[in-house]
């Protein structure tokens, strides 16, 4: 039997199917994908191999879709060959220069205003491929360095904001937030800004999504077990709220990195795994302004303790996938565009 392990990653091909990578027990990197847009899916097959869980995807400026995981003794990549259609062999990008004896995770990624990708990755400081033409070719290694006196490690969180610049988040190893940013759309990146840290700090992967109104919203899972959340209060200012606190469900504490997507009616989604189980779940109650309260939902043998994923189907309604307690993946999904979720059902594992 094989066991899956760790969070799924998902991502829309160019034809608006969505794409599923997970990792097992063993390091296998197995992909599903839906056969035809908002409905089916294929059975499973295997991609590769990785050293550690999650995956990272994103669609280059033509809407091939480019996948990245720590593996091979660096960083490893591969790309769809044609518009939703195929997939490369597997490219190793090498490691960033050692630093500190840091190892580091599947980077974060944002397309710049002009299309190109960029993927930056922390090993104790914060190091950037990006590519080199449009939707082709990719850059050495790129320094940012690190704060002053500090280690920044783990995955780092990554997005294009709404006036076209990319922000990226990354912790440090004292729990504490910082950002770099590109100056102006397309431009050279900014030293570090200090986001601070709430209560015990902060850990594992920053999430970050775009409002309706376009002012990004960041959420990070505290060392507490708690969520913690800050925004933009206005597009394109650089300024931003205070952390303000989510807590946790009464049942648990929550694990993990938060997964975030928009309802078609512009409602930010977002979900996280807690120790109990389950799969809590959030939703901006109006486009743009407001949270709800925590709801449960929780797959037959419970969730494993890793994040979920949740992506939009072609016709807008969101997709969430997570690995359960027994090894296999587990779905649920809107029974209609922003509104109502489907029974989790399971997709077994592979054989």
């Amino acid at each position: 039997m094989v066991r899956l392990l760790g969070s799924p990653t998902l991502a829309a091909s160019g034809d608006g199917r969505l794409e599923l990578f997970v990792l097992d027990v063993e390091g296998t990197l197995w992909h599903k994908w839906q056969t035809a847009r908002s409905n089916g899916w294929s059975g499973w097959s295997r991609s590769g191999q990785a050293e550690q869980w999650p995956a990272s995807i994103a669609a280059s400026g033509d809407g091939r879709l480019e996948l990245f995981v720590v593996g091979g003794g660096g960083l490893s990549h591969t790309y769809q060959t044609s518009w939703s259609n195929g997939w490369s062999a597997w490219i190793n990008h090498g490691s960033p220069p050692f630093n500190g004896g840091f190892s580091f995770s599947a980077p974060g990624i944002a397309a710049e205003a002009n299309g190109r990708l960029v993927a930056l990755v922390a090993n104790g400081a914060l190091w950037r491929l990006q590519q080199t033409a449009w939707s082709n070719g990719w850059s050495e290694w790129l320094p940012h360095g690190s704060p002053s006196g500090r280690f920044v490690s783990g995955p780092v969180g990554a997005i294009r904001s709404a006036d076209g610049r990319i922000e990226a988040f990354v912790i440090d190893v004292d729990g504490r937030m910082w950002n770099i940013r590109q100056t102006s759309p397309g431009s050279q990146f900014s030293t570090w800004n200090d986001f601070g840290s709430p209560g015990r700090g902060l850990d594992d992967r920053p999430a970050v999504a775009r409002s309706a109104d376009g002012r990004l919203e960041l959420f990070a899972v505290g060392r507490d077990g708690a969520l913690y959340h800050r925004w933009e209060t206005a597009v394109g200012t650089f300024s931003w709220s205070a952390w303000t606190s989510v807590g946790n469900p009464a049942t648990g504490i929550l694990v993990d990195h938060p997964a975030i997507a928009a309802s078609a009616d512009g409602r930010l989604e977002l979900f996280v795994t807690g120790s109990d189980g389950n799969v809590w779940h959030q939703w901006q109650t109006l486009a743009g302004n407001g949270w709800s309260d925590w709801v449960p939902t929780r797959p037959d043998p419970g969730a494993q303790g890793s994040a979920p994923d949740v992506q939009a189907s072609g016709d807008g309604r969101l997709e969430l996938f997570v690995v359960g307690a027994d090894g296999d993946l587990w779905h649920s999904f809107q029974t209609r565009a922003s509104n109502g979720w489907s029974p989790w059902l399971s997709h077994s594992h592979p054989s």
